[in-house]
């Protein structure tokens, strides 16, 4: 009798309990070339189970769509701005850039800067160090929808609300160090930045290609309310039956 009954309440607890959400890993990008007076920069993202890297491009375009530029740039090595990493670590992502590699604008010189990557992908991020200044906000200006999945006090400080979001696909930040996660399936996406600040830098990542998303799984078929009173006769009549059986002993 005890083993049934360990078994309805484990059954009870497995229907009622579900395990806590883990936030997704996201591989970030190996940056490993850049011309800042040119305003590009390119790299590689790795991602398990895939069989070729995913490219990686950016670009500075001035308003008359020639070359803009970026503040610098580190592919090898360099302070790691993305420490501590407690900024970009949440329920929604688990791990923040691995290393030193970064991406960094003044902004307000009316330059377009715009991603492109070698496949779509869905729901990429972006982390972002050091956007706007406790005295400056700083605006990034996006032409695609996002959310803000992390943010905290980073390299230079800011706080858990540093990072806004406003309509019209709008990043605000008053020194914000976060993760943003754009929403849908993109092989390219841009922003502008129409204030000057020195300086706020940024990095991209994905939690896996499009093409290893998973899809969705089987859909449970809900048990009608007869059978979950069978169900609950039957536990009812099991244990009578062992009820029985054990007196049966004892006489």
């Amino acid at each position: 009798m005890r083993r049934l009954i360990g078994g309805v309440a484990a059954l009870g607890l497995g229907i009622a309990l579900a395990a806590p959400a883990m936030g997704d890993v996201v591989y970030y990008t190996d940056w490993t070339s850049a011309d800042v007076p040119g305003g590009t920069a390119s790299g590689v993202i790795n991602v398990p189970g895939s069989a070729n890297p995913v490219s990686v491009g950016f670009k500075a375009i001035n308003a008359d769509g020639s070359d803009g530029s970026l503040y610098f740039a580190q592919t090898s090595g360099g302070t790691n701005y993305w420490q501590p990493d407690a900024p970009y670590i949440s329920s929604k992502v688990e791990n923040g850039p691995p290393d030193a590699d970064i991406l960094s604008l003044v902004g307000g010189v009316n330059q377009r800067y715009v991603v492109t990557l070698s496949e779509p992908i869905k729901d990429p991020v972006m982390s972002i160090v050091s956007l706007g200044s406790p005295s400056i906000t700083i605006t990034y200006d996006f032409d695609s929808p996002f959310e803000i999945v992390s943010q905290g006090q980073g390299y230079w400080g800011g706080g858990s609300s540093a990072l806004v979001k406003l309509p019209d696909d709008v990043l605000q930040g008053t020194e914000g160090h976060g993760t943003i996660q754009f929403q849908g399936v993109f092989d390219t996406f841009s922003w502008t930045v129409p204030k000057p600040e020195t300086w706020h830098g940024f990095t991209f990542g994905i939690r896996t290609t499009e093409a290893l998303e998973p899809g969705p799984g089987p859909v449970p078929v809900p048990l009608p309310a007869a059978a979950w009173t069978a169900l609950g006769m039957l536990g009812v009549l099991g244990a009578t039956k062992l009820v029985r059986r054990h007196q049966q002993r004892v006489a």
